[in-house]
C-alpha cells in the first residue's frame, strides 16, 4: 500500500477524504470509491522561526492553502472532518489558533464544492474500535489490525484517526472492500451521522440504508 498515492497534488480521483487537524501534523486519508484502497498523509507544519505575529499569520495561511489544496486535489466525494475539540487544560495557548485552522479549512472546502461531514472525537473512535471512550493507542491498534500494510511512522495516530474518519464516510456511502466488520456498534453509529453540508457526489453509490 503506497502513502500520498492518492493524496498526491497532481493526481486527480474519486475519493472519500478523512481528516484529523492539527497545527503541527494533520492526518489525511483517502479511501477510492471504487476499489476502496487506503492512501494516507501527514501534512506537516513545524513552528515558526519567529515568534512575530505575522510569522504566525503567514504560517497558519499556508498550512490552510495547502490542506485544502490537497484535498481539492484528490477530487473528494465526501471530507470527513472530526470537529474542533475544546480544552483548557494546562492553560492551552493553542486554542485560537486551532479553531483559525478548524474553520478556515472548512470554509475552504465549502467554498471549493466538497461535501463535507463534522463527527465528533467519540464518534470516530466509536467507529474504530466500539468505544467512544477509547484511548489514541487503542485506535492506533484498530488501525494496525485493519491496514498491516498501511504508513505507520511517527505521526502513526494522526494516520489512525484521518483513516478512520475516511472509513467512516466510506462505509456510510457503500464503499466496497473495506475490511472492517458489520456491527451493531457500528450500524447503529451510520444511521445518526449528520448530513453533509452538500449531497455527496456518489458517483451511483448510495447512502447505507
Amino acid at each position: 500500500m503506497t502513502p500520498h498515492l492518492v493524496l498526491d497534488a497532481g493526481t486527480a480521483g474519486r475519493n472519500v477524504i478523512g481528516l484529523d487537524l492539527s497545527l503541527t501534523g494533520t492526518g489525511v486519508a483517502a479511501f477510492a470509491l471504487e476499489t476502496g484502497a487506503l492512501s494516507t498523509a501527514v501534512h506537516r507544519s513545524p513552528a515558526p522561526a519567529s515568534d512575530s505575529i505575522s510569522a504566525h499569520a503567514a504560517r497558519h495561511r499556508a498550512l490552510v492553502d495547502g490542506i485544502v489544496t490537497q484535498v481539492v486535489a484528490a477530487d473528494p466525494a465526501l471530507a470527513v472532518v472530526e470537529g474542533l475539540k475544546f480544552s483548557v487544560r494546562d492553560k492551552d495557548s493553542s486554542l485560537a489558533r486551532r479553531g483559525f485552522l478548524w474553520w478556515a479549512v472548512i470554509e475552504g472546502l465549502c467554498a471549493s464544492g466538497v461535501p463535507v461531514m463534522e463527527i465528533t472525537t467519540s464518534q470516530l473512535k466509536q467507529f474504530a474500535t466500539g468505544r467512544g471512550n477509547a484511548g489514541k493507542s487503542e485506535v492506533v491498534a484498530a488501525y494496525a489490525i485493519a491496514w498491516p500494510e498501511a504508513a505507520r511512522g511517527s505521526n502513526v495516530e494522526d494516520r489512525a484517526d484521518a483513516t478512520f474518519a475516511a472509513a467512516l464516510g466510506a462505509t456510510w456511502l457503500g464503499v466496497p472492500g473495506l475490511p472492517l466488520s458489520k456491527t451493531a456498534v457500528r450500524t447503529k453509529l451510520l444511521a445518526r451521522l449528520p448530513t453533509p453540508t452538500l449531497p455527496p457526489r456518489t458517483a451511483g453509490i448510495l447512502p447505507a440504508a
